[in-house]
């Protein structure tokens, strides 16, 4: 019986990356979450925010009174969504590029103090 060729080493490992890769899917900017509690509001700027966090906002949206929503988010799966990461903040900043509140996060640990007082409830505010 004649016997097939082999697929050379090589050959396999480029074959394994190639659907590696493409069972990979990145969307959005990495951010520090670690660093969302070190924000101040009515002090730390949007300017300040982008560089504490260390990305820009996946989007900004402006509202009609002159306030503007930042949202940082980043989801990442790998092996057809066998193993997924997703992460998200969005923040609320005054007219004059201040933070006003923390309005929600996905998957982001925060001390409750610090929850609080980026939500402007209870005595952190």
């Amino acid at each position: 019986m004649p016997q097939l060729p082999r697929p050379s080493l090589r050959r396999l490992a480029a074959l394994l990356l190639a659907l590696g890769v493409s069972a990979c899917s990145v969307t959005g900017h990495n951010f520090d979450e670690s660093r969302l509690g070190t924000l101040v509001p009515g002090q730390s700027t949007l300017f300040e925010t982008k560089v504490a966090l260390r990305a820009q906002p996946v989007a900004l949206y402006a509202q009609g009174d002159g306030t503007t929503l930042a949202r940082w988010s980043h989801h990442a799966s790998f092996v057809n969504d066998g193993l997924y990461h997703r992460k998200e903040a969005v923040l609320l900043f005054g007219p004059d590029g201040r933070l006003i509140r923390l309005v929600d996060t996905t998957n982001i640990l925060l001390e409750p103090w610090q929850r609080e007082r980026l939500l402007g409830t209870g005595a952190y505010h």
